[in-house]
């Protein structure tokens, strides 16, 4: 995804900040969006905080640096390899989560050594893989269990969202863990944690429920740079 997005019919702000990789309240910020925060088919919206880049840049220009009067002998380095994720993003409507297929998952030995894990399971119950929207890409796991079951956060992190407006997913909660890492876990009973306060590892963030769901369980979903990506391959 780029620095910016044209909004489709269906969309929300909750769910384009959902699927790049934001903050709906950032989202709101660099576009000038009040509450209740409504947005609209072919608005374009700023996906990046492109003032601050301008801002940068102006101050770069404005201030060039000055050639050096003693000429200096410069030894070319070795290029970098620079590892480039050529996985776009798309950014997906709330609606496209009705079309939620379960497939039982095979158990998976992790590939990690013990200091390398930084994820612990969120909740305890049967775990399925979780296929959401018709391109039957990966969306995270179903994790059944008992109403009332403790949810806990995977990671560290700062709660970017605390709420229901997320058509799908019911009483969800979005944790940021750093500019590359998100994590969700929606159709809580309760939540326990509110916006913009910091969690812990561990930590009871909210109760199992079925909210948005037909039956009790923790949708639970990793995402990096917005992308969803296999939470089999992080948790232990």
């Amino acid at each position: 995804m780029g620095d910016t997005y044209t909004v489709k019919p269906g969309d929300t702000l909750f769910s384009i900040a959902f699927y790049s990789g934001n903050s709906y309240r950032d989202l709101a910020l660099w576009n000038d969006i009040q509450a209740p925060f409504r947005i609209y088919p072919k608005q374009t919206l700023k996906l990046r905080n492109l003032n601050r880049r301008s801002t940068t840049a102006n101050k770069t220009k404005s201030h060039p640096a000055k050639p050096s009067s003693t000429p200096k002998i410069v030894t070319a380095d070795k290029p970098k390899q620079v590892i480039v994720d050529d996985q776009s993003t798309q950014a997906y409507r709330g609606e496209q989560s009705k079309h939620r297929k379960i497939q039982i998952s095979r158990s998976k030995a992790s590939t990690k050594s013990y200091k390398e894990r930084q994820w612990i399971w969120p909740a305890k119950g049967i775990n399925k893989v979780a296929t959401v929207g018709i391109d039957g890409n990966n969306r995270g796991i179903d994790i059944l269990g008992v109403a009332g079951t403790d949810i806990l956060a995977a990671a560290n992190g700062k709660v970017v969202y605390a709420g229901n407006a997320l058509k799908g997913y019911g009483n969800l909660i979005i944790v940021k863990h750093d500019e590359n890492y998100l994590s969700a876990y929606a159709h809580n009973e309760r939540i326990l944690v509110t916006e913009q306060s910091y969690v812990t590892q561990g930590q009871k963030i909210a109760t199992m429920g079925n909210s948005g769901a037909s039956e009790t369980m923790l949708h639970f979903e990793i995402r990096k740079k917005g992308r969803s990506i296999d939470p089999l391959e992080y948790l232990p």
